[in-house]
């Protein structure tokens, strides 16, 4: 079995009246692409928040190759090797694709030099080498979910989070994006949140499921497919599954 390189154990956030996560654990193991569902209003965004230094926990603890980072900066988690996504992609629209990765990779370059040649390598794995000297406010919402890739990608990334990148993209668009994750996990591990179910089920080696900030279920894909606690928190709502 593959090494557990991060430990989330029994966090949880309050929000004044609203628990938004509750006593949740898992573990993320190096290569794998864990995949987190739930309904709207689970708790997924805010375990990545959480995760990433966004907002502090009150209680639990948050470990990364043995070393706590919970109450750690996002700048400080992202050095150390943990960067997200955002669902809403927000490039810098008066630059080009080439310089919203530049940004993106000076924090962790030595010279301009160094950052400027990484540029290139980045934009051909995004697909948008072609599209280089577009400006951020000209993007498709295809682009601007693989340039939002591509700038969490530009800081050198071991676990990527991936929240919602799906979102807003056409079935052949979601195709396209699932084969890049897939090669990304050739040397990245993943973490994707998703509420596209035919996404999760094909690209996870492993889901946990949240319900009103609880984890109700973990195991494989064709396991969380079939477990009664998952179908009643989606089918009891009436969710849809895409």
């Amino acid at each position: 079995m593959a090494e557990k390189i991060l430990m989330v154990d029994n966090i949880s956030k309050r929000f004044g009246g609203l628990q938004a996560t509750d006593k949740v654990s898992f573990d993320v193991r190096a290569g794998e692409i864990l995949g987190i569902i739930g309904p709207n209003g689970a708790g997924k965004s805010t375990l990545f928040n959480l995760i990433t230094g966004f907002y502090p926990i009150d209680e639990g603890t948050i470990t990364y190759h043995g070393e706590r980072i919970d109450g750690l900066t996002p700048d400080q988690i992202c050095h150390k090797g943990i960067t997200r996504t955002f669902q809403v992609a927000k490039p810098f629209p008066g630059l080009t694709i080439a310089d919203n990765i530049l940004v993106a990779c000076l924090p962790k370059a030595d010279k301009v030099s160094d950052a400027r040649a990484k540029v290139d390598e980045i934009l051909k794995i995004v697909s948008l080498d072609k599209k280089a000297g577009s400006l951020g406010a000209d993007l498709t919402t295809l682009e601007r979910k693989r340039l939002e890739l591509g700038k969490a990608l530009a800081t050198n990334p071991e676990i990527l989070l991936l929240d919602e990148v799906m979102t807003g993209l056409k079935p052949k668009e979601m195709d396209d994006m699932m084969e890049l994750i897939k090669e990304l996990k050739k040397t990245k591990t993943i973490v994707i949140v998703e509420h596209v179910m035919r996404v999760i089920m094909n690209i996870s080696d492993r889901i946990i499921v949240l319900d009103h900030g609880q984890k109700i279920a973990e195991g494989l894909p064709r396991e969380i497919a079939e477990n009664p606690l998952v179908i009643e928190a989606y089918l009891g709502r009436g969710a849809k599954h895409a």
